[in-house]
């Protein structure tokens, strides 16, 4: 398995993630080795395997490697290709959208005159508010179904660059049933390991905070210190997001000369995925600057 792997020795590189901002529109870049989309090339996952995820979130059609878009709902869109690897960018969707409806319960006027405050289901703006979880389930299910195939890959694969990190996620139903794990390779765990004990890495607490506010198109302040992402002594990594106690952390303590398997704690919604996995991003893109 490949997560195992990386956290045991050095692995070549199959796939790694990266986050750009563009203009506002947060995208998470998941870039993948050609030798992985050759062998996947227009390979469709098993039929009862999409219909669940079909079923539980209502997501349409399925799309495999070698085409314009993977996943469902072309949520990867294919960016560019280069020597050694694909790379697929990933929109990050809005969560609540403000509809030209007036809304139902304040009538439009933006106060809730039972209780002399603003309407807390417009939010004080007098308009209907959609939350649209289909877009995020469909990005989250179709990394799952991503990662899974990455962690069976038993392919040789030509590359210089070494495997960063991995994950694997769970696009599942309900509280609780949304987990994301991996493992931390050993370049990775020994650039954290150069980090002072308790370093905190603001532009990735700021990333997150940014994406945040875009899904939820509103100012994110009262949940600034939701947001947490330091390592403390022997690459101790810690992420956090709004939740309750939700992150990621080590599964047992770092042994140098190894990588190391990281596990989650109370995820609850593939919004909490997402804003993990931009924290990662923006790691392992710190990661890449350091180690050239």
């Amino acid at each position: 398995m490949l997560s195992f792997e990386v956290s045991e020795r050095i692995t070549p590189c199959l796939y790694e993630i990266s986050y750009v901002d563009r203009d506002g529109q947060p995208v998470l870049l998941l870039k993948i080795h050609k030798d992985f989309v050759r062998k996947y090339k227009n390979i469709m996952p098993i039929r009862s395997f999409l219909y669940n995820f079909q079923r539980m979130h209502n997501l349409e059609e399925f799309s495999p490697f070698g085409k314009k878009y993977f996943g469902f709902d072309k949520s990867f869109k294919l960016n560019k290709i280069t020597k050694n690897f694909i790379e697929y960018e990933i929109e990050i969707p809005v969560f609540r959208k403000r509809l030209p409806q007036v809304c139902e319960h304040c009538k439009g006027s933006g106060r809730d005159e039972d209780f002399d405050r603003k309407c807390s289901w417009c939010d004080g703006s007098g308009f209907k508010i959609l939350y649209d979880w289909k877009p995020f389930h469909a990005i989250c299910s179709s990394l799952q179904i991503f990662a899974n195939m990455a962690e069976i890959f038993d392919g040789s694969i030509s590359t210089k660059n070494n495997q960063l990190l991995t994950f694997k996620l769970v696009c599942g139903e309900g509280q609780g049933h949304y987990p994301i794990s991996g493992s931390y390779g050993v370049e990775f765990c020994n650039w954290l390991n150069t980090m002072p004990d308790y370093y905190e890495f603001k532009d990735v607490i700021l990333a997150m905070w940014n994406v945040h506010t875009h899904i939820y198109n509103r100012d994110a302040a009262i949940y600034c210190l939701s947001f947490e992402a330091h390592v403390r002594s022997s690459a101790w990594l810690i992420l956090s997001c709004p939740g309750d106690a939700c992150g990621i952390f080590p599964v047992d303590s770092w042994e140098p000369g190894k990588g190391m398997e990281f596990e989650c704690h109370n995820m609850d919604t593939p919004i909490q995925q997402i804003l993990l996995l931009v924290g990662l991003a923006v790691l392992s893109d710190l990661s890449k600057k350091h180690m050239k």
